[in-house]
């Protein structure tokens, strides 16, 4: 079991490895369209890219998630079968049935959809939209066989290289060919076809090296296990890009364009939680499998356990310090950020600067759901998954509401404020959950202490800087930023172990 569990932390590795490089290169796109491209068509952008998140879990049907429970391995590795390549076959015909049909309803009525979506000026886009989606869709099987054959290496690698192909079809069609939203899409499309070719080694190995037989029986199966699970991505997408489409009811696409670039300046935070997830599960899953499968005595073994669960909950007093300084740095100094220089200009273009303000809401929406994360180690722990869709769907209907109540009368503000509250109900709710079937003690005084502190060197670091020039407003700030960790020692937020333990490290730092 141990094994496993290292096999998975190294697997963990290689992904968030190759997720946090290939998100970053996906952010530096962001500066990029906000000087090459107008507000209005970065909002009809985002718009679109919203519903393409809603049209893959249409054409997946849940037969991604199929493949992965009915698709067999043994102790000593893949079993390539034909019980395998009959799984994959099966999945694959699933989704190309499904997204073939849909896709070729884009393609025949593009002005009608176009029309109905509000994006009248850009129908073509609407084609490119489709198309897109059904190449996404065409490699979540073999993408998925590359997971279950634990080769993640092969799986980082493709990955990476696809967004790098978007990244450079982006420089080459919107910087210099000056295509402007029709160089997104075409950019788009370029790096999702690309990724079929360079999967086709996996279609081959799957589909032509032995003889597949239509077998009803497994697909309906699969098709009964896969469709529930429809309902619960869909919950989980409106949780992350509901606000985009409700944003169209109530605001014109330039400010949704402005929603977009400040919502994706919102990055650090996120970068920071996704690095923990990735760490965050093999380290609960390896951590309480030793405690149970102890062979000390009963008495040891209750030990263990206790300081397992002190271990645990503590890891959520260090996060929420860690999220106090990226809140603080992304918060306060994004505004110097977007002065620098950068192709075509500035790093964000001025026409987008009156969104800044979002960029906090934004950090603490991700601080929200990165506490999500950190409860959601009780139903993995204790195996309640069957919780998930309901805490996540209930979050997504309350990011619906909040959209509706808050934007007609706030605009971009509110939707991020939607965002925020979304997230905090499914930490709360998580949170819940975990007081009931998996409780730890979590040290909620530090927890509040951290966050307080944070909050208030925020507001003074604002209201003390605000009136001062570029290079005197960026020190003050970052003075603000170092003031954070002195306040946590003034008020006795470390315990006497971790303030010996700081020092050590202070003074055996390189001089």
């Amino acid at each position: 079991m141990i094994a496993k569990l290292r096999s998975l932390a190294s697997d963990t590795v290689v992904y968030g490895i190759s997720t946090i490089l290939g998100r970053f290169l996906t952010f530096l796109l962001t500066p990029l369209y906000t000087n090459y491209v107008t507000k209005a068509e970065l909002g009809e952008t985002a718009y679109l890219y919203s519903l393409i998140a809603f049209v893959n879990v249409v054409y997946s049907c849940g037969f991604d998630s199929a493949f992965f429970k009915f698709f067999k391995s043994n102790e000593n590795g893949v079993e390539m079968g034909e019980h395998n390549r009959s799984v994959f076959a099966h999945a694959l015909m699933g989704i190309a049935v499904v997204s073939t049909t849909v896709t070729l309803f884009i393609c025949a009525f593009p002005s009608r959809i176009a029309s109905g979506l509000g994006l009248e000026s850009v129908g073509t886009m609407v084609v490119y939209a489709g198309l897109i989606a059904f190449f996404d869709a065409l490699v979540l099987v073999p993408f998925a066989a590359l997971r279950m054959e634990s080769r993640s290496k092969r799986f980082a690698v493709l990955k990476f290289a696809v967004i790098v192909l978007n990244v450079v079809a982006n420089l080459v069609l919107v910087v210099k060919l000056h295509l402007g939203i029709r160089g997104i899409f075409l950019a788009g499309l370029l790096s999702s076809f690309v990724a079929v070719l360079l999967l086709l080694p996996e279609f081959r190995r799957y589909l032509l090296m032995g003889k597949i037989v239509f077998d009803s029986s497994l697909f309906r199966e699969m098709w009964r296990f896969g469709l529930p699970t429809v309902p619960a991505a869909f919950s989980a997408m409106m949780l992350q890009v509901a606000d985009r489409p409700i944003l169209k009811l109530f605001v014109d696409n330039a400010a949704i364009g402005v929603y977009q670039a400040n919502y994706r300046l919102g990055i650090p935070m996120m970068l920071a939680v996704t690095v923990f997830e990735y760490a965050w599960k093999p380290f609960y899953l390896r951590e309480t499998s030793r405690s149970r499968s102890s062979s000390a005595s009963p008495s040891a073994v209750r030990k263990q356990q206790r300081s397992t669960h002190v271990m645990l909950a503590r890891v959520l007093t260090y996060f929420t310090v860690v999220c106090g300084v990226v809140f603080l740095s992304g918060s306060l100094l994004i505004e110097y950020v977007v002065r620098m220089p950068f192709l075509g200009g500035r790093f964000v273009n001025p026409a987008y600067w009156s969104g800044l303000s979002i960029i906090p809401i934004i950090l603490g929406a991700y601080y929200f759901n990165g506490l999500y994360v950190n409860f959601a180690a009780s139903v993995y722990i204790r195996k309640r998954t069957a919780y998930l869709p309901a805490i996540t769907g209930a979050a997504a209907l309350a990011n619906v509401a909040l959209n509706f109540l808050l934007i007609p009368h706030y605009g971009i503000w509110g939707a991020a404020w939607a965002t925020l509250g979304a997230y905090m109900l499914s930490a709360v709710l998580m949170y819940r959950l975990t007081r009931r079937i998996y409780p730890l003690r979590y040290e909620w005084r530090r927890v509040l202490l951290s966050v307080g502190i944070c909050l208030i060197i925020f507001v003074l670091a604002v209201f003390t800087t605000s009136g001062l020039g570029l290079w005197g407003g960026l020190l003050a700030r970052c003075a603000w930023i170092v003031v954070y960790p002195f306040l946590l020692f003034a008020f006795g937020f470390f315990k006497s172990e971790e303030a010996a333990f700081l020092r050590t490290v202070s003074i055996s730092a390189p001089q």
